[in-house]
């Protein structure tokens, strides 16, 4: 019972000692406002809202696509998607059970593993879009099959497959078609945001001499492409008004002779077994396809024309029974939707409205990028922890030729610089995935760990109180990791801020390099975006670096304030 109160008063000691630097504190609250960001970033950022109510029921759209691979694509998404959830029970496991350090242990460790084998459950598991019906889309299919088939087996008669929106609604799912409102309804009021700055642009390219037209906008662009569709539609029933007019009557005289001659079959219409179409000569055949197909040329285009309006008409009315709907706090897109925008656009626009060069959104860019900094300088951070703290703690307790050989093995390792090892591994595997960056800066940063736990297992070892274990008969894994090693873990701590900033630095600047995952939100990419927009959008390149220098600074204040706590010779009086 004495040893845990130690424990504990020795840490408040240096708890205390911390919140005497200021500027640490500062840096310390910085670094949890993004670390928060981090894990709530789809709070923050997402098409998708909390809450909505539509044509008299409520949804939840954001916390149904939470999980869903086809939304987050990248897995590193699924496992911060799941903190939302895991890190306020740590907090609270934390805090409520501070008064019993073995309750909390298991709790903590109860959490962690629930975390894992959620995220390896909702990260290779198969997947299925949370709007679809397996019922309808397969009573879909059968209906469109069933149409191939009379199509393919009697091309002469069969009637070919129509676009018809009101048969189209009856497949979909209650969610199916509220993201269609949904996105109909954003992109309209993103239009209405963003119209202020619609008239600079179509007066700046008047000034450039080119024509006059809206802002490459989703809603224009949408309304450019449905209107270029009707268009083409029309253009295709009058091209072919006057064949249909003359060649309609001819089919259907010949259908109804079929069906007024044939015997009725439960399967297929009766006219399609019309015998003596067997008997007549191959021009006439022809004749009666080229005119079904003229036919049917008519009639597909006239369809997909009433589609067309039939949904537009269909969005509208609908949009308006979205009568309560709360979004994220601050953007109104994914990381990885498509934003609409264009470079040419993005200077008439504030630095919060930007697009990046691929038109997605950059201020949620620079939300979910802050995940990739976290995971790369803690899983790279933690793995080379893993592997340095044994190394040295074996070298540093035995000494002697185990440990003559083990630094020889660190030097020969440290010769080999971290960054460099990373574009010779990259370019040797022709991979840009996160977690090669992350296992190569784990395995070639370990060294100053090892280095550090040596220095101390060399200075500790000698100290009575090893002495006494051995007198106990305790063995040498015992002593090195049960009384060792706690004692060499918080100078070691000293290390760990520093270490986390180097991983950071490292991935952000291969990513700059062009070398980073592709179709990434990091924070180096983004910066290598703008650097290929330089200068014409050089204001791509500013907010990913100012984030990533507020960032990496806040780390290093943290870890020199850490460091001052931790020395015992600058201690102040309690």
């Amino acid at each position: 019972m004495k040893e845990v109160v130690r424990a504990y008063s020795y840490w408040r000691v240096v708890w205390k000692q911390f919140k005497q630097h200021y500027l640490g504190m500062f840096a310390l609250f910085i670094v949890f406002i993004f670390c928060l960001m981090g894990i709530y970033a789809p709070f923050l950022a997402s098409s998708k809202p909390f809450v909505v109510y539509f044509d008299g029921e409520w949804y939840f759209p954001l916390f149904r696509y939470l999980f869903y691979r086809g939304f987050f694509t990248k897995r590193l998404d699924l496992f911060y998607n799941l903190l939302i959830f895991t890190f306020p029970l740590f907090v609270i496991a934390w805090v409520v059970l501070k008064n019993n350090h073995y309750w909390r242990k298991l709790a903590i460790i109860f959490i962690l593993i629930a975390q894992s084998l959620l995220f390896v459950f909702f990260a290779f598991r198969p997947q299925q879009d949370p709007a679809t019906n397996s019922l309808l889309n397969q009573e879909r299919q059968n209906k469109l099959q069933m149409t191939l088939v009379l199509e393919k087996k009697y091309p002469l008669f069969a009637t070919p497959h129509l676009p018809n929106w009101q048969s189209e609604l009856d497949f979909l799912s209650p969610y199916a078609k509220l993201n269609m409102v949904l996105r109909y309804q954003h992109r309209k009021e993103q239009m209405e945001h963003l119209k202020p700055y619609d008239k600079a642009y179509m007066d700046g390219r008047i000034e450039q001499g080119l024509s006059k037209v809206h802002m490459p906008i989703l809603w224009y662009l949408d309304e450019k492409h449905i209107e270029e569709q009707l268009a083409l539609q029309n253009e295709i029933m009058i091209t072919n008004q006057q064949d249909y007019d003359k060649l309609k009557p001819f089919v259907n005289g010949i259908t109804s002779y079929c069906q007024d001659n044939t015997k009725i079959d439960k399967t297929f219409p009766a006219w399609l077994k019309c015998d003596f179409l067997n008997f007549l000569p191959k021009n006439v055949l022809n004749e009666i396809l080229n005119a079904k197909q003229s036919v049917s040329t008519y009639e597909i285009a006239q369809a997909q024309y009433n589609y067309l309006k039939q949904k537009e008409m269909w969005l509208e009315q609908q949009s308006g029974k979205l009568k309560f709907q709360v979004m994220p706090l601050l953007r109104p897109f994914h990381w990885e939707d498509d934003a609409g925008g264009s470079q040419e656009l993005n200077q008439y626009l504030p630095w919060w409205e930007l697009t990046r060069i691929n038109r997605k959104d950059l201020v949620s860019a620079l939300i979910f990028g802050v995940r990739i900094s976290l995971s790369v300088g803690l899983t790279a951070v933690g793995l080379a922890l893993l592997i340095g703290i044994p190394i040295g703690a074996v070298s540093g307790y035995y000494g002697g030729k185990i440990d003559i050989a083990t630094y020889r093995l660190i030097e020969i390792w440290e010769s080999m610089p971290t960054f460099f090892m990373l574009l010779m591994v990259v370019a040797f595997l022709q991979s840009k995935s996160i977690f090669i960056v992350i296992s190569v800066i784990g395995l070639f940063g370990w060294t100053n760990f090892s280095r550090f736990v040596r220095g101390e297992f060399f200075r500790q070892k000698q100290l009575p109180y090893v002495e006494a274990c051995r007198a106990l008969g305790f063995n040498d894994s015992y002593i090195m990791f049960s009384h060792l090693l706690p004692n060499a873990i918080p100078p070691l701590l000293t290390l760990v801020p520093f270490a986390i900033l180097g991983a950071i630095t490292s991935e952000a600047g291969l990513s700059f390099l062009g070398l980073g995952e592709e179709g990434s939100c990091s924070w180096g990419v983004l910066m290598d975006e703008g650097r290929s927009a330089f200068p014409a959008e050089s204001y791509l390149l500013w907010p990913p670096a100012i984030l990533l220098t507020i960032f990496l600074v806040s780390i290093a204040l943290v870890g020199d304030s850490l460091r001052d706590a931790l020395d015992p010779k600058l201690h102040k009086q309690l």
